[in-house]
């Protein structure tokens, strides 16, 4: 289970909020802070590179919630495998 101390600072429950919104119009993905993998399924749609929005939105949640708090919700999670494209 991740850690969800990020969720205690009130800037970064704002900027989740953004990204979800930017989220669900860009993609039609409906992501919840409640999943136990938001911030990996956040962190991979940000890795996708297709929204600047949700870049800067990402960025601000990061830096408002501290990166070590992030950085070890994400490395909780198990590696996923990388398949390159031909």
């Amino acid at each position: 289970m991740a850690d969800k101390s990020w969720m205690l600072h009130p800037l970064a429950i704002r900027h989740a909020r953004e990204c979800i919104v930017i989220i669900k119009r860009d993609f039609d993905v409906a992501l919840k802070m409640s999943d136990p993998d938001f911030l990996e399924l956040l962190h991979d749609k940000v890795a996708l590179g297709a929204s600047r929005d949700l870049s800067k939105a990402y960025a601000k949640l990061v830096a408002d919630a501290g990166v070590g708090k992030v950085m070890q919700a994400l490395g909780s999670a198990p590696a996923r495998p990388v398949v390159a494209a031909r």
